[in-house]
């Protein structure tokens, strides 16, 4: 584990805080307060408005099993495990925070403005809506710059057809998860990619 942290600080260390979190949250906090800290680290239009950094911020170490099902949970977990570590491996710490913190603050801002506007047929101010699938598609969409070329499409393909296949649909327009998983996804293949460039052209590789 010492390894593993001093190889890949940012990948363990945040790996390591979501799960501390849920266990706290699962052994130690009541169900109430469970259910309020999930509640006030969400990144719905209320909370934005009234403690937009803490949600912002917050909202990526939040697991919600409950809500997005243990198979999607597990999924993003490993996704976010095995692409940020590959991410940070190529470009570095600091360069694998920044694409990721932009893909997960980005996506939220996305999906914020989607609810804003009206097309859900409900009121969506106050939902639930946390977890590392943000950060997971963020690291996904950034490793693409790493594969073979021939690999690139696919790859894309794969990451932008899984949440619009998994998602709710309100006539045209898909859940707000999948939103955000989309924006996440686009978001960092352009941060990933100009990453990979300016480590890459740093080292000479």
């Amino acid at each position: 584990m010492r390894d593993r942290f001093r190889r890949y600080p940012v990948t363990a260390g945040y790996l390591s805080a979501v799960a501390g979190l849920a266990l706290l949250m699962r052994f130690v906090f009541a169900d109430g307060m469970s259910a309020q800290v999930r509640e006030s680290l969400s990144t719905n239009a209320d909370n934005l408005a009234d403690h937009p950094v803490n949600a912002l911020l917050g909202s990526a170490f939040v697991l919600d099993p409950a809500g997005d099902g243990l198979v999607a949970t597990g999924l993003a977990l490993v996704a976010a495990a095995v692409c940020l570590g590959v991410l940070e491996r190529e470009v570095g710490s600091w360069r694998a925070v920044a694409v990721v913190l932009a893909g997960h603050v980005g996506a939220t801002l996305v999906t914020a403005a989607v609810i804003s506007s009206g097309v859900y047929p409900t009121d969506l101010a106050d939902v639930v809506d946390v977890g590392v699938g943000y950060a997971a598609f963020t690291a996904a969409g950034a490793i693409t710059a790493l594969g073979p070329v021939v690999l690139r499409v696919p790859w894309l393909a794969l990451l932008v057809a899984y949440p619009l296949v998994n998602a709710e649909w309100f006539g045209a327009v898909p859940e707000f998860a999948a939103v955000g998983h989309l924006a996440a996804v686009l978001i960092g293949l352009g941060c990933g990619t100009l990453a990979v460039s300016r480590a890459y052209a740093a080292t000479g590789r």
